[in-house]
């Protein structure tokens, strides 16, 4: 499964977050003003073990902390990239939300019709369709794929499900022990599905083979405040605690607690997060930017805020090729930066590209994928690189 994002969350029309999660938007708005005033704060890190804090110094706009060498070439794109929306009723899109590539197929899940829909990766034409609300399944919020396995997870029923890939056949429904309550994301790693359980502030971890348990993490130096979204690379789980304004960092293998990463970070409402390069990418929703952390060591490396990034209700994130895009879901608009020196490389928006409310995004190789929850639809993107040295690459509008 590629890396991509989606943040679950109500559309323009008629989905709406439980009263619990979406009052956290309100908090986080009221915290949004705050944001850019903490981002030269100093950043504070506990470590594993009870050992003595680190302190670490936050960066300013774009500039990178020190011992933070950009390369000398980054990539970039050649020309504008090939739009192309996908609409017609044969992809049965209804609120489409998360979107995930696995091989040749694209998988979307569609909130307001329970349902969802396949693509080829290769044509963006429709494969086929299927409906989950039978399972136990509805509004589903997070999506999952792997060797012709597909997990769905419902905030609003409270549970996860496994289907065939292939015939949209469900093989069974995962039971958390806990009961799940609010599962808003999953990540695969591996033979593992972790689920983010918001409602139950925690995170849980799943044998994909048998379906079983394998352990519940919650409490204690963990910090869950609904848990929103998930990233796993680097033999690392990150968590983006939405409304802790933080993201706890987890070992994959174990599970074990390494640090909590808060204050100094700028992060208001935390929705999105992928790992890419070294570096953890997040996203936060209410204060408009972009948090750059090493993976490897918690520090900060940079903080992309300002309107020049067209970064208004970002969303999603998605890497792949040295690149990222961010969806901005009031913006109707998305932000792509080189993953490499934080340099901001275009905003794509306007008629021809179909962005309206897009709220997942997913990338594999060349090719972008974005859902547009208002316009019930998808637009695929095509790109072309090449490859300039830093700092002569084009910034701006397309």
């Amino acid at each position: 499964m590629v890396n991509g994002g989606y943040t679950p969350r109500h559309s323009a029309r008629s989905f709406r977050l439980p009263g619990a999660l979406a009052s956290r938007r309100v908090q986080a708005a009221i915290l949004a003003g705050a944001a850019a005033a903490v981002i030269a704060i100093a950043v504070t890190v506990t470590l594993t073990g009870g050992s003595t804090p680190r302190v670490h110094h936050g960066c300013h706009g774009t500039t990178s902390c020190a011992g933070h060498a950009s390369p000398p070439t980054i990539p970039v794109l050649a020309g504008k990239p090939i739009p192309r929306l996908l609409a017609d009723g044969s992809y049965h899109f209804d609120e489409p939300g998360a979107v995930t590539v696995d091989g040749g197929r694209v998988f979307v899940s569609n909130a307001a019709g329970n349902s969802v829909s396949e693509l080829s990766a290769t044509t963006g034409g429709p494969v086929g369709y299927f409906r989950v609300s039978h399972s136990g399944i509805t509004s589903p919020s997070a999506l999952a794929v792997s060797d012709g396995h597909l997990w769905l997870a419902s905030v609003t029923a409270d549970s996860v499900a496994e289907f065939n890939a292939r015939t949209g056949a469900r093989l069974r429904v995962l039971s958390g022990k806990p009961e799940f309550s609010g599962p808003y994301a999953l990540a695969l790693d591996g033979s593992r599905l972790w689920v983010a359980d918001a409602g139950g502030y925690r995170l849980t971890e799943i044998d994909t083979a048998s379906g079983k348990v394998i352990g519940t993490f919650a409490g204690g130096r963990y910090h869950f405040d609904h848990p929103y979204a998930l990233a796993v690379g680097d033999g690392k789980v990150w968590a983006a605690n939405s409304a802790g304004q933080s993201v706890t960092e987890l070992r994959a293998a174990t599970g074990a607690w390494v640090a909590t990463l808060k204050r100094g970070y700028a992060l208001a409402d935390p929705t999105a997060l992928t790992v890419a390069g070294g570096s953890v990418w997040i996203v936060s929703e209410a204060g408009d930017c972009l948090t750059e952390v090493s993976a490897a060591t918690g520090r900060l490396v940079r903080v992309l805020a300002g309107s020049r990034y067209g970064l208004d209700n970002p969303d999603a994130i998605a890497s792949s090729g040295g690149l990222l895009w961010v969806a901005n879901a009031l913006g109707d608009s998305v932000t792509e930066i080189s993953a490499a020196s934080g340099q901001l490389l275009r905003v794509l928006s306007g008629r021809s590209f179909g962005f309206s409310d897009p709220t997942g995004i997913a990338a594999a190789g060349p090719t972008v994928w974005v859902t547009n929850m208002a316009g019930d639809s998808v637009t695929r993107l095509e790109l072309t690189r090449a490859k300039v040295r830093a700092g002569r690459g084009a910034a701006g509008s397309s």
